[in-house]
């Protein structure tokens, strides 16, 4: 399950799109159902109180999840799974959240997490679509147990306890030997990894570019290319005629073979200096250049501000009283925002008005007689002498970051800590493209270490923070301004 695929389910019910929800899958993170006359659960069975207790536990104990009312799912013979066919809406009455919270506080240990969401169908305000999420357990505090089990004729029976998890679209349950296996860890009081991860400092940047910043930016580097094209020479006056005696035709000659000697002199350095290319031509490479920038531009400029501000940093920090080896945490996010490596900028590096833009074409009069002259010869053992010289160090470990179009995946280099020890993980640069409207972007995190087995899995919320790029009015270079 990805952060993203709850989070699309939600924002299309919360656009009243249900439609556009049809064909999803039934998985390992979500589930949907359809309202019978008392609605998805018949909390009024002891079979609808165990329903609700064993799917909402099912979900706590494996990654979290949706269970979606209001849709009947089905398989066609060509698919695997059962998938959402068809939009359902049913009355908002059929549910009543207060009594769902009373038999889940008393039917399953320990406490889970859930949240209740109610969205109106688009076609008629009262009918409408019910969904619960499930966070999932922390591996800490697993396995989710449902107190009392189901007899054959459908009665709740005192005395036993059921452990179910989701695996991809169905709920089995922990066998005899999985649930003996727990019990006795758990009695030989063997140690769990007990993490937190938190912002040290830093925010998620989103960064808004309009069209008028990114068309100035390209008008002036038009005009800055432009300049090297030669400027039209004003047209010379005429040679008057010195006063004087006539000439005769041999001195005639004569003068008239010093001028061409003189116009071959004056001819010879304008050959050797003449650009290979007309003006046209590299006008048609500077258009073509510019085009490649127009869509370069935006990211380059968010890239650009996020730097601006304050890396984020996450703090890690061991609350167990052991000592854990190569604890190793991996985000999830959205794949609507960007992450990538920040270093220290140094020096003039910093300055924002330098942006990294792509390499040019040469200016107009470099590609001359003389200029290939002149030119010197690139030095090919230089560039094997320079990666002789970095392997003989080891590069330090840098988190690895994974761009996808379903999610943004952060793996941080593994780290010790001692107990009850906290740790600064590498800063990184996360940032949005400015569409996003909130406060915060939720991170999925997993930790694990490699003396202690299991996983822990949480929701960490990190802020938002606006940015907008602007122009300032006597300037040609833009200034990031703060909302």
């Amino acid at each position: 399950m990805t952060a993203e695929s709850r989070d699309r389910i939600i924002a299309l019910l919360a656009r009243q799109q249900p439609k556009a929800i049809l064909g999803t899958p039934e998985a390992e993170w979500v589930d949907f159902k359809t309202a019978g006359p008392n609605g998805p659960y018949d909390l009024g069975t002891d079979k609808g109180k165990f329903e609700l207790a064993k799917d909402v536990a099912a979900f706590a104990n494996t990654r979290g999840g949706l269970i979606v009312c209001g849709f009947r799912a089905k398989r066609r013979p060509t698919d695997l799974h059962e998938a959402a066919q068809k939009e359902i809406p049913f009355a908002k009455r059929l549910v009543n959240t207060d009594t769902y919270k009373e038999v889940i506080t008393e039917y399953v240990r320990p406490l889970i997490d859930v949240s209740f969401l109610w969205f109106e169908d688009a076609s008629d305000p009262d009918l409408g679509y019910f969904v619960i999420e499930v966070q999932a357990l922390p591996e800490s505090k697993r396995w989710a147990l449902v107190v009392k089990t189901l007899s054959e004729d459908g009665r709740l029976v005192k005395g036993g306890v059921a452990v179910p998890r989701r695996h991809s679209d169905k709920t089995p349950y922990l066998t005899a030997d999985e649930v003996y296996q727990a019990v006795n860890a758990g009695l030989r009081g063997e140690p769990e990894m007990a993490v937190d991860l938190a912002v040290a400092t830093g925010s998620v940047s989103d960064v808004e570019v309009t069209d008028s910043v990114v068309d100035r930016l390209l008008e002036d580097r038009r005009r800055e290319l432009l300049a090297s094209l030669p400027r039209r020479k004003a047209e010379e006056s005429p040679r008057r005629q010195r006063e004087g005696l006539a000439l005769s035709g041999s001195e005639k000659q004569f003068l008239h073979e010093v001028q061409r000697l003189r116009d071959l002199h004056d001819l010879v350095p304008t050959m050797m200096s003449r650009d290979s290319r007309t003006p046209q031509q590299y006008r048609a490479e500077v258009d073509a250049y510019l085009e490649k920038c127009g869509r370069q531009l935006p990211s380059m400029l968010r890239r650009t501000w996020a730097q601006q501000g304050a890396p984020l940093v996450l703090r890690l920090a061991n609350r167990s009283d052991v000592m854990l080896y190569q604890v190793e945490v991996i985000a999830t996010v959205s794949p609507e925002y960007t992450a990538v490596l920040w270093f220290p900028p140094p020096g003039a590096a910093s300055d924002p008005a330098k942006l990294p833009w792509p390499e040019p074409p040469a200016p107009y009069g470099s590609k001359s007689l003389v200029a290939s002259l002149y030119a010197q010869p690139k030095l090919s053992w230089g560039p094997a002498i320079a990666a002789a010289a970095v392997g003989q160090r080891s590069a330090p470990k840098r988190p690895l970051i994974r761009q996808s179009e379903d999610r943004l995946v952060i793996k941080f280099p593994p780290v010790d800590l001692r107990a009850h020890a906290r740790a600064a993980l590498d800063p990184v640069l996360v940032y949005g493209d400015g569409s996003s409207a909130e406060d915060s972007v939720a991170v999925h995190w997993t930790a694990t270490c490699t003396n202690l087995k299991g996983r822990q899995q949480e929701i960490l919320h990190i802020p938002v923070h606006p940015l907008s790029v602007t122009l300032s009015p006597d300037a040609d270079v833009p200034e990031p301004e703060s909302e």
